[in-house]
């Protein structure tokens, strides 16, 4: 039986709660699966592993039942209750959840009344005109409906960064085990750290290419073999992507490394300044070529920084700017800016806890943020306007303020927590609480949690607007997207962006998986308009806070420095940074 991955197992326990809700089951029983899959999903350990010690009811939201049913799919792929489950709902109903605009209800209600088990089946319902058979689609909701379709197949047989890279990472480490294996690097679109990824490429370092080449046939993870030559293997993982490995000489693993990194765009370029130097470059290295074309001398290649050397360049683009924007040019001359890296970041500034919606509590938050190394954290709970997930009352923000304060005393070289809020910015631009409570945070966050099918202008209005109060010092997640599932807000980010950088406002990169929000083109953009960026995993369980190297991994890709990030600076230049350090002096509790 192939080994199935973290992602994998977390894949299948939501399938089995989404059927339980299609089914109409308790909402409780529900939830227990989604929140165990939750946790599984940012779970530093495999699984598998631990199964092995019998201590999977260590994770967090993993009972004995769930351990029970977790050991069985270990052993089987799968387990009697989501077996079960699938007699009654056919599992593509799953598929159609995924779709915006379609829940569980509805997806019932296409499956009983249309027949469609699958979102083929729906476009086939939706270009039919058969969906209307069904109550309540009118002609906006079946618009939004083909909408969310197409949103949904633009990003079908894509899989997040988060749950592609610990595998990567996880395939690389078990094949440098080989002692034929001198080294083993994933490639292609997951080392440039893309947000969603199609396939996965790795690329092997070795002098015995059969072995090599066994190895990946034999790895645990593997559920078939798609193909397999003298110097690469296709595999299909138990977490359904697919695994491309490639071993190379040692004289050749720089080449190959930066060959199939890509980009594409990045490559070409690449190859025209190569061609212009009376050179050329390829997966196997860098050649000096006479004027017919034929190599003359092998010049360069064992190593991704040679490559670039000899055509020459002053320095080696890391590999999330090689998209041929600019870095060819800056790596040329020696101007690329030092960017961002995890080991700056200091602290997490969006946290939530089991005040509001979270499933940790504030000492474990920060138990998690010392795990990290993590100077400080800040409590980022829901305000009193979003009563759907228990936004906080004044009373009830007092009551936390006084455990903040009480785990600060008692802290010794535990990191500091500030008291924020993640505010509600309203149709008209406004947020919750009056100046005087606002006045006593150490800072604001202002999200959008609604508005979504409004016009750009009128959402971007409104959020010009809550820049304008001062005691807004970050936006939280701007334009509001999750990926695959809501498209973006058509925000006037360059309009956002100025008056960021008029009001002092800190623009946040919500480094949740799903959301990397702002994405790499609106950092770049925030940066040549010199506006400071937050990052933040906007957990929702402690270990979501291990999300934060997607949030860093997406800050690179947009050329985000050191000197622009608020949470890679100590606490006083976080304080000093803030709207209310100059806008206002600091109320007591603050100082």
């Amino acid at each position: 039986m192939p080994e199935l991955d973290n992602a994998a197992i977390a894949r299948e326990l939501e399938v089995m709660g989404d059927l339980l809700e299609i089914a109409g089951a308790d909402r409780f029983r529900v939830l227990s699966y989604r929140k165990a899959a939750n946790s599984i999903r940012a779970w530093p350990e495999q699984l598998s592993v631990m199964a092995e010690a019998d201590r999977l009811t260590e994770v967090p939201g993993v009972g004995k039942k769930l351990a029970a049913s977790i050991a069985e799919m270990l052993h089987h792929g799968t387990f009697p209750e989501l077996e079960a489950a699938k007699t009654e709902y056919p599992a593509g109903l799953v598929e159609l959840t995924q779709v915006a605009g379609v829940g569980p209800t509805r997806a019932r209600q296409f499956y009983e009344k249309l027949g469609v088990d699958s979102v083929d089946a729906l476009l086939h319902a939706l270009d039919s005109g058969e969906i209307v058979r069904v109550g309540g689609m009118g002609e906006k909701t079946v618009a939004n409906i083909r909408h969310g379709v197409e949103s949904y197949l633009a990003h079908r047989g894509r899989m997040l960064l988060m749950d592609a890279l610990p595998l990567a990472e996880r395939l690389a480490g078990e094949l440098l085990e080989h002692p034929a294996v001198l080294s083993a690097t994933p490639a292609g679109s997951l080392r440039r750290m893309q947000e969603t990824i199609g396939d996965i490429d790795i690329i092997t370092v070795s002098e015995d290419t059969p072995a090599v080449m066994e190895a990946v046939r034999s790895l645990p993870a593997v559920a078939r073999v798609l193909g397999s030559g003298e110097t690469k293997t296709s595999v299909l993982t138990t977490s359904g992507l697919q695994v491309d490995v490639r071993v190379v000489a040692p004289d050749q693993a720089g080449a190959a490394l930066q060959y199939f990194t890509g980009s594409k765009e990045h490559n070409v370029h690449l190859r025209e300044i190569a061609k212009r130097a009376g050179m050329k470059v390829n997966e196997y290295g860098v050649f000096r070529v006479a004027e017919d074309g034929t190599e003359v001398e092998r010049v360069g290649g064992a190593t991704e920084n040679e490559v670039y050397e000899v055509l020459g360049f002053a320095q080696t683009p890391p590999p999330e700017i090689r998209h041929d924007t600019g870095e060819i040019e800056a790596a040329l001359a020696g101007d690329l800016p030092r960017l961002l890296e995890l080991a700056d970041i200091r602290g997490d500034l969006h946290a939530h806890t089991t005040s509001t919606d979270a499933h940790s509590t504030l000492a474990e938050n920060r138990a998690m943020a010392a795990d990290l190394g993590y100077e400080y954290l800040v409590v980022t709970d829901h305000a009193e306007n979003l009563r759907m997930v228990r936004g906080m009352t004044v009373p009830e923000l007092e009551e936390q303020w006084a455990e903040v304060d009480e785990l600060n005393d008692s802290r010794g070289d535990l990191p500091y927590i500030l008291k924020g809020v993640e505010l509600n910015i309203g149709s008209d631009g406004t947020v919750d609480y009056d100046p005087g409570v606002l006045a006593r945070f150490d800072f604001c966050i202002a999200s959008l949690h609604s508005g979504w099918g409004e016009e750009g202008a009128a959402v971007t209005a409104r959020l010009l607007r809550a820049m304008e109060n001062p005691y807004v010092d970050i936006i939280g997640h701007p334009t509001g997207r999750i990926i695959g599932r809501r498209d973006p807000i058509a925000l006037d980010m360059d309009a956002v962006l100025t008056k960021a950088a008029e009001t002092g406002t800190i623009m946040e990169l919500n480094a949740y998986p799903d959301r990397l929000d702002l994405r790499d083109t609106h950092l770049r953009l925030a940066m040549r308009h010199g506006v400071r960026v937050a990052i933040g995993t906007d957990a929702h369980r402690s270990e979501h806070m291990r999300y934060m190297r997607y949030g860093v991994a997406t800050a690179r890709r947009g050329w985000v420095t050191h000197d622009l990030c608020l949470n890679a600076q100590p606490l006083d230049v976080v304080r000093s940074w803030l709207r209310r350090a100059s806008e206002y002096p600091p109320t007591d509790h603050q100082a």
